[in-house]
């Protein structure tokens, strides 16, 4: 898939646009892609380079909801459940969703 997301970079000038990448891999090519056009990218990686493993130390929360309402509640219902010490990771769709969540 690279020469399309290549594609993709170079038809929108940097300057333009906020580039976020996800993938649930990260191989050399994955690698290299990111440091030609992330502007100071920050990696947050939960399991080993090249290798394909989840840490078993990490659990996940798939939630599916019908509206906004419903996803708040679950969110909170969630966060609610975290102990102390406890982190979570939360993936917004929009820079200004996170900042909406991280004030509530």
């Amino acid at each position: 898939f690279e020469p399309q997301i290549r594609s993709i970079f170079q038809q929108i000038p940097a300057q333009q646009r906020q580039t976020l990448l996800f993938t649930a891999t990260w191989p050399k090519e994955v690698r290299s892609l990111a440091s030609e056009f992330l502007n100071r990218p920050i990696h947050v990686q939960t399991g080993a380079v090249d290798v394909l493993t989840v840490n078993k130390d990490i659990e996940q929360h798939v939630c599916f909801v019908q509206n906004e309402q419903e996803k708040a509640q679950q969110l909170i219902t969630i966060l609610r459940g975290l102990g102390a010490g406890d982190r979570c990771l939360i993936f917004c769709e929009m820079k200004r969703s996170a900042e909406v969540l991280a004030n509530e």
